[in-house]
């Protein structure tokens, strides 16, 4: 039985992207008679320094991503000592100079998944000081080695290699995968959508549903710019679930102003769902609008399409290569151009792309060959 030691910035049950990537691979690595084992920041006061989460040891240390690098030293030893690791696995940002680290210290190889690649994009992300920081950190981490690359998109290995120059022979594509058992229409019933567009006031309206964080990467500030023309739609509702993220305060205050001073009717927002629910609100919308300036895999994309609706979003990064069914596609931070497609979509004009499968159990085989 061989163990696997993952070396993460966040885990649950902090949920974000990466960590539904990682709780994913873990599960069907467990199915696979696989000892896992996480090490990770203990991001608040309420978890756990060290718990079993479905047969999983998880040991949480220090509150951030420069603590949980340059402190946790001694539980690294601790943890390799007590353990017979067979594989490291860690994941950008934080979790991979200390990987790296722990191969010079143990000689164990390590597996680094590389979600996405920012370089230049940085300054449209951060203030200047801290896009030079984070400019630099990333850096940083492609200095330090790695016995093989793990991209999750064909675009993430491009840059890998553009960028910081890694050798094309220590990288293997392996695209995240979709819980397709999860996120199918035909598991939500026609009356729990009909009860649920009652619910909300959908009735005979067109829905158009923004869901994710609000960060910037994801150029929401371009959506609520968009909105003092969308409202003027007729018989279409624009609703926001924004789930927890440093900007959400931010956004959601703008969201709010425009929501009470304004257009009640045209514009509701939701602090975030529920899994179960949040399928349902997505089986009961009509369009999905995710105008991201850069995405890794785009997790609200291949989601939306999978629930086969019809996707508005930006022509950038991995989003072309991921994505299927009825798309179009708009120009990154383009206000006129969110506008326009929303009115296209609604006279039934958009791309049609072939269909794509990304699945789980074929993720985790070949994850598996490279350990």
């Amino acid at each position: 039985m061989k163990t696997i030691l993952f070396i993460l910035d966040y885990y649950l049950p902090h949920r974000g992207g990466v960590e539904n990537v990682f709780e994913n691979i873990i599960l069907r690595l467990q199915k696979k008679w696989y000892k896992t084992i996480v090490l990770t920041s203990k991001y608040d006061d309420n978890s756990k320094k060290y718990e079993k989460l479905w047969d999983t040891k998880i040991y949480r240390i220090w509150k951030n991503r420069i603590q949980f690098m340059v402190k946790s030293i001694g539980l690294w030893k601790k943890i390799l000592k007590e353990n017979n690791i067979d594989v490291i696995h860690a994941s950008t940002y934080g979790g991979a100079i200390p990987a790296s680290i722990l191969w010079k210290m143990s000689d164990k190889k390590v597996i680094l998944t590389v979600h996405e690649i920012f370089g230049k994009l940085w300054y449209r992300y951060k203030w200047l000081i801290e896009w030079i920081v984070y400019k630099f950190f990333e850096r940083a981490i492609f200095k330090f080695k790695y016995n093989k690359y793990h991209c999750v998109s064909n675009n993430t290995a491009r840059e890998l290699r553009e960028v910081y120059r890694v050798n094309n022979e220590q990288i293997k594509v392996i695209h995240n995968g979709i819980d397709k058992n999860f996120w199918n229409i035909r598991n939500v019933d026609s009356k729990e959508i009909f009860e649920t567009r009652k619910k909300y006031g959908w009735d005979e309206k067109n829905i158009f549903l923004y869901f994710g964080h609000a960060g910037k990467s994801k150029w929401i500030d371009y959506l609520i710019k968009a909105l003092p023309e969308l409202v003027k739609i007729e018989d279409s509702i624009f609703v926001f679930n924004i789930i927890e993220s440093k900007r959400t305060k931010k956004v959601l205050k703008k969201l709010r102003l425009f929501h009470e001073l304004q257009w009640q009717q045209k514009i509701q927002i939701f602090d975030g769902f529920e899994k179960e629910e949040l399928r349902k609100i997505v089986a009961s919308c009509d369009t999905v609008i995710a105008p991201s300036i850069s995405e890794w895999f785009g997790s609200v994309h291949t989601e939306a399409v999978a629930m086969w609706k019809t996707l508005i979003t930006t022509n950038t990064s991995a989003i072309p290569e991921v994505v299927w069914w009825n798309v179009r596609f708009i120009k990154p931070a383009n206000v006129d151009e969110i506008i326009m497609w929303v009115k296209d979509v609604l006279k039934w004009k958009y791309q049609k792309i072939p269909n794509k499968d990304f699945d789980w159990d074929n993720t985790v085989e070949e994850i598996e060959r490279l350990y």
